[in-house]
């Protein structure tokens, strides 16, 4: 059920101060931020927590993107919240369970012709407000009790279980080590803004970069044709033992 919108911390809600982490040396970030959406699912004494995100158009979770600490806000809100007293919620304690991007605006898919795209207006509108994002494939469940499929993207194997391949439905402990991944992220960036890192570094994603949406590029002055980029590519999985190959 929602249960908070519009949360602000660290801003203007003196019940929530800033998220704050600690450094070492005598020094912490505070993070500050505004969530759009949390919902909860109440279960005895703690409840169950996803964080929604509104966005205008569709967006998706990028998995090398996270590795380098690039997409952070949507994660990090989901460890802000974590962090918060239960009670904020009334509740005995908060386990998280999802974040999740919703396109307000709806993607559509197109058909062959208009009478196949209006065969099912109702299903079609369902599909076109689809979740997309990241979440405990254990709680499952709850997210999606009838398993219609129409709002979370995950698939299931024949004997109930959630599909290798379906990367948004993730094991407990490989969420939950998600999150701690993401707040390592942030302390490193903490780090380095007190140890005067500014240097102009925009990384590689194939052939993408950040630099074609800033909107500072006349500052930094950076020549995108002899610049050096930072190249962003997938962490290699570690090699499975001799005996499990």
């Amino acid at each position: 059920d929602p249960a908070k919108a519009e949360t602000g911390f660290g801003l203007d809600h003196p019940g929530l101060p800033a998220w704050c982490i600690e450094l070492g040396s005598g020094h912490a970030l505070a993070l500050c931020g505004r969530v759009d959406r949390i919902d909860l699912c109440r279960a005895g004494d703690h409840a169950l927590a996803v964080v929604m995100d509104y966005k205008s158009s569709a967006r998706k979770l990028d998995n090398v993107l996270m590795q380098h600490g690039v997409q952070l806000q949507l994660l990090a809100y989901l460890a802000a919240v974590r962090r918060w007293p239960p009670a904020f919620f009334g509740a005995g304690r908060i386990v998280p369970a999802g974040v999740f991007y919703v396109n307000l605006r709806g993607q559509f898919e197109g058909g062959g012709s208009r009478a196949e795209v209006l065969a099912d207006a109702s299903a079609a509108r369902r599909l076109a407000y689809r979740h997309t994002g990241r979440f405990d494939a254990g709680v499952l469940d709850r997210l999606d009790r009838t398993q219609a499929h129409d709002q979370f993207n995950y698939q299931l194997n024949k004997d109930g279980t959630v599909r290798s391949n379906s990367a948004e439905a993730l094991p407990g402990a490989e969420f939950a080590a998600l999150l701690d991944l993401v707040e390592e992220q942030l302390r490193a960036l903490g780090r380095g803004i007190f140890s005067g890192s500014a240097a102009v570094d925009p990384y590689r994603k194939g052939a993408a970069t950040p630099c074609e949406f800033c909107d500072y590029r006349a500052v930094c002055r950076l020549d995108a044709w002899t610049h050096e980029f930072r190249e962003l590519r997938a962490a290699e999985k570690a090699a499975a033992p001799a005996n499990e190959k």
